[in-house]
């Protein structure tokens, strides 16, 4: 749509009330620059299903005084995290106790969210909640200059269609169709491209998360699960502790998911099945269940970061490493950059690609993004090798469960026994194999 006069003028329009939308509109807030968010759901955080991690140094970036703030948007601090092995036959428990009790805290987001979005407003950001953009203004010579929305009633009194922009920061999530529209992807994301995750929120009998789990009402757990949690295919589960109820769930590619005629909630049926999670969650009652498409597009699937007045930031970019836990504060972290790159454009008085290509420079100096290109042969190797989520948890289980038996033999014949348990199960090259490409990740 070709902009002739538009209804409202912005500076910046911000495209989505997640955190990466929510951490530039803070930044920019700050520096007095006239910011409109605008944000699908009945308000920000209405439509993300997250229920994980966030990390307090990211949440320190827009808010200094965090986790000394009112109302507290958390739940737990987590002060135990590790991974849960998960057999047919029993598990494997390795996780470790923090000190520091403020160093990441479980949260859910439809709380999460509309604190920052709290902050941004009292900072001057303007935020159109149920509102749709549907499209991209455009001047006389083709580059975007602003918006349109299909239902701004609730934000805009005379109801305009039209709102301009000297810059768009899209954070518009993994379904990213205006920055198709932009022209920074050429293509729809595959099957194998997207994780898709399901969680259910369980809520047991006042006292016994904490006993059930050695916890106090100040501790909290953060587990990633490996092995029957997903059947043996490629993805992982989870288990994160909130004030009063435990995340439960699980990601697999989509392909897979298709591939073996799977529907993830059978997965997380079967799963609660398992001895574990039998014991933890008797007498427990479900209080939610979502899900939710995660990227998982890496290095190699990056879009075109930047564009003549449009930047892309957050999922809508790729930024989500699965293998480290983060996303939220890889979403909050570019969001930063991105309210960066439009206060110097700003200030410049250039809008073009020529001044914004600073934001895919700030990016590559950024560690998340030099983290991704070391890793951006993970989704491969996760699909290729699917080894590690079925004969590895068997594996580990049964090494664990000959090391630390008493059965009357030399334990010199006990360690040939387990060395001939892996030799039978991938062999020798088979292991030497899986090595080296797990080894490929980060040389």
């Amino acid at each position: 749509m070709v902009n002739t006069k538009a209804d409202l003028d912005y500076d910046v329009v911000i495209v989505g009330g997640g955190p990466a939308g929510l951490s530039a509109s803070i930044f920019l807030g700050k520096k007095g620059v006239k910011t409109l968010l605008i944000e699908r759901g009945r308000f920000c955080g209405a439509k993300n299903l997250f229920g994980g991690v966030v990390y307090t140094d990211s949440i320190r970036k827009l808010v200094p005084e965090f986790p000394n703030v009112e109302p507290f948007p958390c739940e737990r601090p987590v002060s135990e995290e590790g991974y849960l092995i998960l057999t047919e036959k029993g598990f494997v428990k390795l996780t470790h106790s923090k000190k520091d009790k403020f160093h990441s805290f479980t949260a859910f987001r439809a709380k999460f969210d509309p604190f920052l979005a709290d902050v941004a407003q009292k900072l001057g950001i303007d935020i159109a909640p149920k509102t749709k953009v549907i499209d991209f203004l455009r001047n006389e010579k083709g580059f975007i200059s602003g918006v349109v929305v299909d239902r701004p009633k609730s934000f805009f009194n005379d109801a305009p269609s039209t709102i301009s922009a000297k810059v768009v920061i899209l954070a518009e999530g993994v379904n990213r169709i205006l920055s198709q529209k932009a022209g920074l992807y050429s293509r729809d994301f595959q099957p194998e491209e997207v994780v898709l995750s399901v969680k259910e929120v369980l809520q047991l009998p006042k006292g016994e998360l904490e006993k059930r789990l050695g916890l106090r009402e100040d501790e909290g757990l953060a587990l990633e699960i490996l092995g029957f949690i997903t059947q043996g295919l490629p993805g992982l589960g989870f288990l994160y502790t909130n004030k009063n109820s435990i995340s439960l769930g699980l990601g697999v590619f989509l392909s897979e998911l298709a591939k073996n005629n799977l529907k993830p909630y059978e997965l997380l049926d079967k799963a609660k099945g398992h001895l574990y999670f039998q014991k933890l969650f008797e007498g427990a009652q479900v209080l939610e269940y979502g899900a939710h498409l995660i990227p998982e597009w890496g290095y190699e699937g990056f879009p075109k970061f930047y564009g003549d007045r449009v930047l892309v930031c957050g999922d809508a970019a790729g930024f989500v490493n699965p293998l480290f836990r983060e996303g939220t504060n890889l979403a909050i972290y570019s969001g930063l950059l991105a309210g960066e790159t439009a206060l110097f454009a700003l200030e410049k008085g250039d809008f073009s690609k020529k001044t914004l290509k600073i934001y895919e420079e700030k990016l590559k100096e950024s560690y998340f993004y030099q983290d991704l290109a070391l890793a951006k042969r993970m989704k491969n190797l996760f699909l290729k090798n699917k080894h590690l989520f079925s004969t590895y948890p068997e594996l580990l289980y049964e090494a664990m469960s000959l090391f630390f038996s008493a059965q009357g033999k030399l334990k010199r014949e006990v360690i040939k026994e387990i060395i001939s348990l892996f030799r039978k199960k991938r062999g020798f090259l088979g292991l030497l194999k899986d090595f080296l490409s797990f080894a490929k990740l980060f040389w």
